[in-house]
């Protein structure tokens, strides 16, 4: 009985260490709103509270340049981002890069499912929505157009939005002929959204997200948190049903090649972000 109780206080000892411990903040990069980000990855977010008996939070940023910005200065312990940030995050603050999606990211351009524009051509005296200009989308989208001879502010106007989703409502709402996002995040929009819509063009395909730890974090640590996430996507049902809703289709470790893929975007990411807010 004395040994039954000494155990009883032991785990009682032990759980109330793991509810002192502060909460283990994930950033993820803003590609669509907060709400939807936190609904999104509330399942996740369950799995590792429970697995490390801790509180979890996943937080962002209002913009993709302040979650860049916070990235750098080591604001996250581990970080969900997309991958020109992630190759910066590495190459500059030493982020160490753990999984990345299976699928690459898909870069695609839309327009209303019944409307005039049938052609890159077709966008001449129209507006454009892209997310903001750091983002890769909006990179690979406006290589496109540039090389059918369409430049911003001559021969389309050019708007930008605070998330991939917010471009894409734009065109929903006729305020713009087209806008751009990654195929994984058109398919999380609903599907009255999606079949409202056309893709007009793929303007490229890059490696996706990845989630990188920060290297303040232990390799035991490092070690815990890939377990974890590879067990919730492969072994649990709720895993399983996550990357149906963020069109993952598993997780994997990546390359040091692929990443090295993403030099020339990051050079560019940097001349963008040298210049004025």
């Amino acid at each position: 009985m004395k040994q039954l109780l000494m155990c009883l206080l032991f785990l009682l000892c032990a759980s109330a260490k793991a509810s002192e411990l502060p909460p283990l903040e994930i950033g993820i990069w803003p590609y669509m709103s907060t709400q939807a980000l936190l609904t999104l990855y509330h399942p996740l977010q369950k799995h590792l509270e429970a697995s490390l008996r801790r509180p979890v939070l996943f937080v962002t940023a209002p913009n993709q340049r302040a979650f860049v910005e916070r990235t750098l200065k080591g604001a996250y312990p581990f970080v969900i981002t997309a991958p020109h940030f992630a190759r910066l995050a590495q190459e500059k603050a030493g982020y160490v890069p753990m999984l990345r999606p299976e699928r690459n990211l898909v870069c695609l351009l839309l327009v209303e499912k019944n409307g005039p524009v049938h052609r890159l051509e077709d966008l001449k005296n129209r507006t454009v929505t892209l997310p903001s200009k750091i983002t890769i989308v909006t990179i690979l989208t406006l290589k496109a157009l540039e090389a059918k001879g369409l430049q911003p502010g001559r021969d389309f106007t050019l708007r930008y939005a605070l998330s991939h989703n917010s471009a894409v409502l734009d065109v929903l709402r006729g305020e713009s002929a087209a806008s751009a996002t990654a195929a994984t995040i058109l398919e999380q929009m609903p599907a009255s959204d999606k079949t409202a819509l056309r893709v007009l063009a793929k303007t490229g395909e890059v490696p996706p997200l990845f989630i990188l730890a920060n290297p303040s974090m232990s390799k035991a640590d490092v070690a815990q948190m890939k377990r974890m996430l590879l067990d919730f996507v492969q072994h649990t049902p709720e895993g399983k049903s996550f990357l149906k809703r963020v069109a993952w289709r598993g997780l994997v470790e990546p390359s040091d090649e692929e990443l090295m893929r993403l030099d020339p975007y990051v050079a560019e990411l940097n001349a963008l972000l040298g210049q004025a807010k």
